[in-house]
């Protein structure tokens, strides 16, 4: 009889630790699968940018342009005694004609053997003009390369990708310019071509002055056509790469906002 009740009681003990023990056991499993079944979740879910622009592919095929004037009703001495800096715009879209214009002006093919708007040294070419158009008519929101043509015009715009970075530029560069703009010019320069013409010898400064050549043509070009731009120079490279598909070998030497003008 006594071994039987010391039986009894050794089994009651161990039934009492099991359940002191079991009740945390649980707790703990269950706490355990919560927590692995919400990483699990968070695992799953896609990350969502709130801060970079939305990008598609445009077309591979080319766009031509309108065909530019070559006369207008102002007189070169208008234009140039009424050109200034602008870089507050109305937030309305202006006309592929007007963009076309403009492109023309920056570095179209003029004569049968090449030559453009803008000299250059030895003529190299070495720059190459790109548009963020943000709101112009007839042409979706994105990015495009201007083709000027070789010894022959082309006039046509290469699309390269269908974004809106009229915010995205705007809050990166922290510049007013950039707020209401329906189009933006980004002028860069080849540094390598200009130095092949010259036998390999570095000649960096002609690039930038020819960049200033077209910058002035455009200036002229925005006051005929009543548009206001501003050249901007100083910007951080590294924002604008990342927003705008730049040639890894090419330097970026301005950026041109440019719109109707805020009178």
């Amino acid at each position: 009889m006594e071994k039987t009740a010391q039986k009894n009681k050794a089994t009651k003990d161990k039934g009492i630790i099991f359940k002191r023990w079991l009740i945390p056991a649980l707790t703990v499993l269950i706490v355990a699968a919560f927590a692995t079944l919400s990483l699990t979740r968070k695992k799953e879910e896609p990350t969502i940018s709130h801060t970079e622009p939305a990008v598609a592919i445009l077309s591979a095929d080319n766009l031509a342009l309108p065909k530019p004037e070559l006369r207008s009703s102002n007189s070169l001495e208008a234009v140039l005694k009424n050109r200034r800096s602008r870089r507050e715009f109305i937030d309305k879209e202006i006309t592929l004609k007007q963009v076309s214009q403009m492109l023309w002006a920056a570095q179209g093919v003029t004569v049968d053997w090449g030559g453009r708007t803008s000299p250059s040294a030895k003529s190299t070419y070495p720059l190459s003009v790109f548009l963020v158009a943000n709101k112009v008519a007839g042409l979706d929101a994105g990015e495009y390369q201007y083709i000027a043509g070789d010894r022959t015009p082309v006039h046509e715009l290469k699309p390269i990708k269908k974004v809106d970075l009229q915010k995205a530029l705007y809050e990166g560069l922290n510049d007013s310019a950039f707020h209401n703009a329906p189009a933006v010019l980004i002028i860069t320069g080849n540094m390598s071509k200009m130095a092949e013409a010259f036998g390999g010898i570095p000649h960096d400064k002609e690039v930038y002055l020819e960049a200033g050549h077209a910058a002035q043509n455009l200036y002229l070009q925005a006051e005929s056509l009543r548009l206001g731009m501003v050249t901007i120079s100083t910007f951080s490279n590294a924002i604008v790469k990342d927003l705008v598909t730049i040639p890894p070998g090419d330097t970026i030497i301005y950026l041109i906002p440019f719109g109707i003008p805020k009178l």
